[in-house]
């Protein structure tokens, strides 16, 4: 599976264990890492060819029109970085070029959406980086190689979350509002370590913000912390911890920590999630004919679910691509997901 599609993947499962009972619809985004490579169609900042070879091109972030709510971004990081310590919020730093096409998508959607600027101007200290004549100080410190990209720094100052690429309004603003609470999840944690809810609350905030690792501790301690699940928390975290591995391209791991999972909680609300875990990565993983068997079963076991409508339209898109591959002899090529799974989208219920 590759990277991209294992990222994809992750936050398509994170989002479906979000809208199961008990726990909260949130954002999804990608991973504060480095990318193994650009994605197609955002552009590599040290790559002059992505120039125009006349000024008269150039689109700042503040030449696009007249916003009727203008972000008040900052130029200066350090003096930024100051402001949000001393107001305990987080840094929004937007990399951007005057050459960069995806990036006048931000600049004439999401940044002059008025809901967007004001939830910006409340709620962080933003700071715009300007590339258009080469990297900066910024770029390098923070190994920024694409563009657009929005890296959000903790009160503190240090990096908590990575968005590549260019957002429409309503997906780039539901990130905003979850890493908006982080800072304060993890104040509640550091200082109730011993709390079910400080833990569970943090771990699962950052799984849904596809940051797997860091979740991964305070998701443990949750399960500890709820040894009988009365409270529901130690089958639901550890069903995301099962996950895991797909961070690291380990589907294997995952199907058989899934597997387990459903052994020791047959009767858990997320079973139905699970199933469809499972089904999807091995949809993943091309095998179609046992991704089909998944999705029968969890139609067969839990008709009521929303997952089976969603398992009965991936069984309709497995046979599709079966009738296919019989048609023309194909048999490989690059799986698309059964049903789409945008990064910052959470699936739909019902």
């Amino acid at each position: 599976m590759k990277p991209r599609a294992r990222r994809i993947l992750a936050c398509g499962l994170l989002a479906a264990l979000a809208s199961s009972p008990g726990l909260p619809v949130v954002a999804m985004g990608s991973p504060a890492a480095k990318e193994a490579a650009d994605p197609a169609g955002r552009t590599k900042p040290d790559d002059p060819s992505n120039k125009p070879d006349t000024p008269s091109s150039r689109a700042g972030p503040t030449s696009v029109g007249k916003p009727l709510i203008p972000i008040a971004w900052r130029k200066h990081l350090n003096a930024a970085r100051h402001e949000a310590a001393k107001r305990g919020v987080c840094v929004l730093l937007y990399f951007r070029a005057d050459w960069c096409g995806p990036c006048r998508l931000m600049e004439k959607g999401a940044f002059v959406m008025p809901a967007v600027a004001q939830f910006i101007n409340r709620h962080f200290v933003p700071v715009t980086i300007d590339d258009s004549d080469g990297r900066s100080e910024a770029t390098k410190t923070y190994e920024i190689r694409v563009y657009p990209s929005v890296l959000f720094l903790d009160p503190g100052g240090d990096p908590l979350h990575l968005v590549l690429g260019p957002r429409q309004p309503e997906p780039f603003y539901r990130i905003m509002e979850q890493v908006k609470e982080l800072p304060r999840l993890m104040d509640r944690q550091h200082s109730h370590p011993d709390r079910l809810e400080a833990n569970f609350a943090l771990g699962n905030a950052l799984a849904t913000l596809n940051h797997l690792r860091r979740a991964a501790p305070y998701l443990e301690k949750a399960a500890e912390l709820d040894p009988d699940n009365a409270m529901g928390r130690q089958s639901q975290a550890r069903l995301i911890l099962a996950v895991v591995p797909l961070e690291d391209g380990n589907s294997g791991l995952a199907l058989a920590n899934l597997e387990a999972w459903l052994k020791e909680f047959p009767d858990a609300p997320e079973a139905p999630v699970a199933v469809w875990y499972q089904g999807t990565i091995l949809y993943q993983d091309g095998r179609l004919q046992e991704a089909k068997r998944y999705f029968q079963t969890l139609i067969q076991r839990f008709p009521k679910h929303y997952k089976a409508y969603e398992a009965d339209k991936a069984i309709d898109h497995i046979d599709a691509r079966l009738r296919a591959e019989a048609r023309t002899g194909e048999t490989g090529g690059e799986s698309k997901p059964p049903a789409k799974a945008d990064d910052d989208r959470p699936e739909p219920k019902g």
